[in-house]
């Protein structure tokens, strides 16, 4: 057992080993460095990753906005079309006027329903893009050091 120990020692000395000595501790610094560079690059990652994720959801969100602001204005010019067309049936003198107003209505409506839903289509379709553009943009850029 002694024996062993003084091999040990005999080792350490003649490849310049021993506790304490300068070619130990460039030995222990080195793995410290690689350990502090690893944390770096998992924490600028994790950055990038939060980034993306915060881009991709305020995208959503915007495009979310959009289609609820068209479906709110759908629903303004239907009651306006709608209250302008009670009032013309209530002055209305013959029945091809009704018809003319209960046409005019019909159009009215059936064109605000397009306008809108076109923006909506636009709005849904950048909704579902955005976000993977955003994670694109987020990960091609470079990692900062």
């Amino acid at each position: 057992m002694a024996e062993s120990r003084r091999g040990a020692q005999q080792v350490q000395k003649e490849s310049g080993k021993e506790p304490g000595s300068e070619a130990a501790q460039r030995q222990t610094e080195h793995p410290t460095e690689v350990g502090h560079e690893g944390i770096r690059q998992a924490t600028a990652a994790s950055k990038a990753a939060a980034d993306g994720a915060l881009r991709s959801s305020t995208a959503i969100a915007e495009s979310a906005q959009e289609i609820t602001a068209a479906w709110a204005r759908y629903a303004e010019e239907v009651m306006r079309h709608t209250s302008e067309a009670s009032q013309a049936l209530l002055r209305a003198r013959t029945f091809n006027e009704m018809l003319e107003v209960q046409a005019n209505l019909l159009r009215d409506n059936m064109q605000a329903f397009l306008e809108q839903s076109a923006r909506i289509a636009e709005a849904a379709s950048r909704m579902a893009t955005r976000p993977f553009e955003a994670l694109k943009e987020t990960s091609a850029q470079p990692t900062r050091r």
